[in-house]
C-alpha cells in the first residue's frame, strides 16, 4: 500500500496528554465531590488531610501517572515504530505495519481498560496500607476504596473518547490513507451502538453509581455520628447537585466528541454525494473508523471508483459508436433508375447490424450491390466482428467473380477469425443490374428480402438456401436471380430487429405489418417508405426499450 508522508509531523505526544487529562479529570471530579460528601463519612479523611496527609495526593498522582505512562509506552510501541517508518521514508515492514494498524484501532479500548486496571490494582495495594495510617472505620475504608475505583472508571470513559478522537484526526489518516478499516482482522469493532453505550455509561451509569454508592455509605455511617436529619439532608442535596452539575459538564464534552465522530463522516459523505451528483467522480470519503460509517465510506469510495470506470467505458463506447457509425454509408448512393434509402439504429452504443453499398461500375452506372448483415449478439464483440466482415466484403467485392463466390470467400476468411469465439454473421447479398433489369442474390442465413410488384400487387420473399457465415469454412453458397425488373417495384432488406420487436403486451411487430406498410405507402419514394416503417415500429413499441439493432434498406425501381 502506497502512503504519502503527512504534511506536518505526527507525534504520539497527544495520546499521552489526552490520557493524562482523562486521569486528571477523574481525580478532579472525585476530589471536588469529596468537598460535598456528607461530613459524617468524610471526618476521618478530612482530619488526615489537615494533619499533612494531603501530601499523598501528588505522590499518588505521580505514581499513577508514571505507571500509566510506562504501560502506555509499551502499548503504543508498535504504533510509534510504524509511524517512524512512514514519516522518515524508511523501508516499510508490512508485518509491523499490520500490527501497528491493529493496535491503533484497538487503542481507545486498550487505554481505557488499562486506566481502570491500574486504579483498581493501586487501590487494592494502597488502601490496606492506609488502614495502618488512619484509624478509619470499616465504612470509611470501603468508601475510600469505592472512590478510588470510581476515579479509574471515570478516567477510562473519558480516555476512550479523547484517545479515539486523536486517533481519528491524526493517526488513522497516516496508517490507513485508503480506508478499509473494517477489513483489518483482529480489531474490536467500535460500532455506533457501542460508542453510544460507552457515552451512556459515562454520562448516566457513572454518576448514578457514584451517587447511590456515596449515599449508601453515608447512611451506613451516619448512625455513628451526631448529625441532625436536616443537616444530613442538606449535605446529601448539595452532593447530588454537585454530581449532576459535574457530570452534565462531562456529558456535554463527551457528547460533542461522540457526536462529531458520527456527524463528521456523514457530512463528508454528503459532500462527496453532492460532488458526484454534479459529475465529479474523483471524490473520496475519508474513512476514519471501522464502524458502520466506515463500511459505508468504503462502499462510497468503491462506488466512485466504479463510476470513474463506467464513465471512461461510456466515453470509450461513445467513441466506438462514432467510429462504427463512420463505417456505415453516410448517405444512399445515387444510381440511375434506383431510389435508395437506408438507416441503422443500434440498441446499445455499438451493434452488430451492418449494411453497405458496392458500386461495381462507374458512379453514374445502373448497377449496384447491396448487403445487409446481422452479427450474433450486440455490443463491442459484435461491433468488432461486423468491422472485420465489412473489411473482408469490401476487399473481396472489389475483385471479379460471381457474388456466390464473393460470399464463399468471405465466409472462409471469417471462419478463421471466429473459430474460437463461436460468433457468426447472417448476410443477404443483393446485386441489382438496372440496365439488364435483373436481380441476383445470395442468402447466408439471413431473413429473405421482400419484393413488391405494384402491377400485380403481390409481395414475395427472395428466398434461397445458405447457412450463416463463420460456421462452416467449406460451405458453398448458391446464387439466385430474378429478371424483368419494372418501374415501381420495391425491394426491402432488413434485420430481425424490426419484425421481432415487441410491445408492452409481448406481441411482435411481425413481417405482415411490414408488408402492409409497403402496400400502403408504395406510391411514396424510398425515404418516405422507410420513415413510415420506422414510425410504425416506434409507435408499436410504445416506450419498450429495443432489445436488438434495427437496420432497414429500401430500394425502389424508377424511370430515371
Amino acid at each position: 500500500m502506497m502512503r504519502s508522508h503527512p504534511a506536518k509531523p505526527v507525534r504520539l505526544t497527544g495520546l499521552y496528554v489526552r490520557n493524562y487529562a482523562a486521569n486528571l479529570a477523574g481525580n478532579i471530579i472525585i476530589v471536588t465531590l469529596n468537598f460535598f460528601t456528607p461530613l459524617a463519612v468524610y471526618e476521618d479523611w478530612k482530619a488526615f488531610h489537615y494533619q499533612g496527609g494531603w501530601i499523598l495526593i501528588p505522590v499518588i498522582l505521580v505514581v499513577i501517572f508514571s505507571l500509566s505512562t510506562g504501560l502506555q509506552h509499551l502499548i503504543q510501541r508498535p504504533i510509534s515504530i510504524g509511524l517512524g517508518q512512514i514519516t522518515s521514508g524508511e523501508k516499510i515492514d508490512m508485518a509491523l505495519q499490520k500490527r501497528a494498524g491493529r493496535r491503533l484501532l484497538n487503542l481507545p479500548f486498550i487505554i481505557g481498560l488499562v486506566n481502570l486496571i491500574v486504579w483498581v490494582v493501586f487501590t487494592c495495594l494502597f488502601m490496606p496500607l492506609m488502614v495502618f495510617v488512619i484509624d478509619m472505620t470499616v465504612s470509611s475504608f470501603f468508601y475510600a476504596f469505592f472512590r478510588l475505583v470510581m476515579i479509574g472508571l471515570i478516567a477510562s470513559f473519558i480516555s476512550f473518547f479523547l484517545i479515539d478522537e486523536y486517533c481519528r484526526s491524526k493517526l488513522i489518516p497516516v496508517f490507513f490513507p485508503a480506508g478499509r478499516l473494517a477489513a483489518v482482522p483482529g480489531t474490536i469493532k467500535i460500532s455506533i451502538l457501542r460508542r453510544i453505550r460507552v457515552l451512556w455509561g459515562a454520562g448516566t451509569n457513572a454518576p448514578m453509581v457514584l451517587l447511590v454508592g456515596t449515599i449508601g455509605f453515608a447512611v451506613w455511617e451516619v448512625q455513628d455520628y451526631a448529625v441532625s436529619a436536616g443537616q444530613f439532608g442538606k449535605e446529601v442535596l448539595a452532593f447530588t447537585i454537585a454530581v449532576c452539575l459535574i457530570f452534565i459538564f462531562i456529558s456535554l464534552i463527551l457528547n460533542f466528541l461522540a457526536g462529531r465522530s458520527i456527524l463528521q463522516p456523514i457530512k463528508e459523505m454528503m459532500r462527496v454525494v453532492d460532488n458526484v451528483r454534479d459529475g465529479d467522480f474523483h471524490q473520496k470519503v475519508s474513512v476514519l473508523s471501522n464502524d458502520e460509517l466506515g463500511v459505508l465510506g468504503d462502499g462510497m469510495n468503491e462506488m466512485t471508483e466504479g463510476l470513474i470506470e463506467r464513465d471512461q467505458m461510456r466515453k470509450s463506447l461513445y467513441l466506438a459508436k462514432e467510429v462504427q457509425q463512420a463505417l456505415l454509408p453516410g448517405s444512399a448512393p445515387k444510381i440511375k433508375g434506383l431510389d435508395i434509402a437506408s438507416t441503422s439504429v443500434y440498441c446499445d452504443e455499438t451493434g452488430g447490424d451492418y449494411y453497405d453499398f458496392f458500386i461495381t461500375d462507374k458512379p453514374d452506372a445502373s448497377r449496384i450491390s447491396v448487403v445487409v448483415g446481422d452479427v450474433s449478439g450486440h455490443g463491442i464483440s459484435s461491433a468488432l466482428l461486423m468491422t472485420t466482415a465489412r473489411a473482408f466484403l469490401r476487399q473481396r467485392s472489389a475483385q471479379p467473380g460471381k457474388i456466390a463466390t464473393v460470399v464463399s470467400d468471405v465466409n472462409r476468411l471469417l471462419c478463421h477469425d471466429v473459430a474460437d469465439s463461436g460468433g457468426f454473421m447472417t448476410l443477404f447479398y443483393l446485386d441489382i443490374d438496372r440496365q439488364n433489369r435483373k436481380l441476383r442474390w445470395v442468402r447466408a442465413g439471413h431473413d429473405p428480402a421482400v419484393f413488391y410488384d405494384p402491377r400485380a400487387a403481390t409481395i414475395e420473399e427472395l428466398r434461397g438456401s445458405g447457412m450463416a457465415m463463420g460456421i462452416d469454412a467449406d460451405h458453398a453458397y448458391e446464387q439466385y436471380s430474378k429478371e424483368d425488373l419494372a418501374c415501381g417495384q420495391i425491394i426491402l432488406m432488413g434485420t430481425d430487429g424490426i419484425w421481432e420487436a415487441q410491445n408492452p403486451r409481448g406481441h411482435m411487430f411481425g413481417k405482415e405489418t411490414v408488408n402492409r406498410i409497403i402496400r400502403q405507402y408504395s406510391d411514396t419514394d424510398a425515404k418516405g417508405l422507410l420513415t413510415a416503417c420506422l414510425y410504425a415500429l416506434d409507435k408499436f413499441r410504445d416506450g419498450v426499450k429495443p432489445e436488438d439493432d434495427v437496420t432497414l434498406v429500401v430500394i425502389k425501381i424508377t424511370d430515371n
